[in-house]
């Protein structure tokens, strides 16, 4: 069959592939997968890296329990004579650290903390159940993959019998042909 390249020029309806039969037998399924091949399906990536996530979450609710440090500074000019104020001894500036916490919240921090644990638990079980349904269609598929090799295997044995049957004569013709003639 020659092979040509396909140009910008020539339409998808132009390409046709003739068709034949598969060459050699598929791969051979090794008996123990490894789980580094469920952690590449991208479902059970996305469902890791949201758990990862809503964990992250638990440190950031509990960081609102720490006071916030805050480095701020201030400048400027300052007279009560409005014809003095730009002059050198008018400015003034000040920098210095200031340190807030709240002391009265009404549980909200503590509620922030509670719905981080509850949000991590729940993606954590939609991590779990991610997995779980992963593994249940990677044991399907092996099965389906079990069943078309049987079945391959049988077809094969009733072709070969059925080419075998039309070079030699049925068992029954073998077994009349010997008695007509005597």
């Amino acid at each position: 069959m020659a092979r040509r390249s396909l140009t910008k020029e020539d339409a998808p309806a132009d390409l046709t592939i003739p068709p034949a039969p598969l060459r050699g037998e598929p791969p051979a399924i090794p008996v123990a997968l490894p789980s580094d091949l469920l952690e590449r399906r991208p479902d059970v990536a996305a469902a890791e890296r949201r758990a990862a996530a809503a964990n992250a979450q638990i440190g950031v609710a509990q960081s609102a329990y720490f006071p916030t440090l805050l480095l701020t500074a201030d400048g400027g000019f300052e007279n009560s004579k409005l014809a003095s104020l730009l002059t050198l001894p008018s400015r003034f500036w000040w920098l210095g650290p200031a340190l807030m916490r709240t002391a009265l919240d009404a549980g909200r921090r503590r509620a922030g903390v509670e719905e981080a644990l509850a949000n991590d638990a729940a993606t954590v079980a939609a991590y779990r159940q991610t997995v779980l349904t992963a593994c249940r269609d990677v044991e399907d598929q092996l099965a389906v993959l079990r069943v078309l090799s049987d079945e391959a295997v049988q077809q094969a044995d009733a072709v070969a019998r059925q080419s075998g049957f039309s070079r030699s004569p049925p068992i029954a013709t073998r077994q009349v042909l010997p008695r007509i003639s005597r």
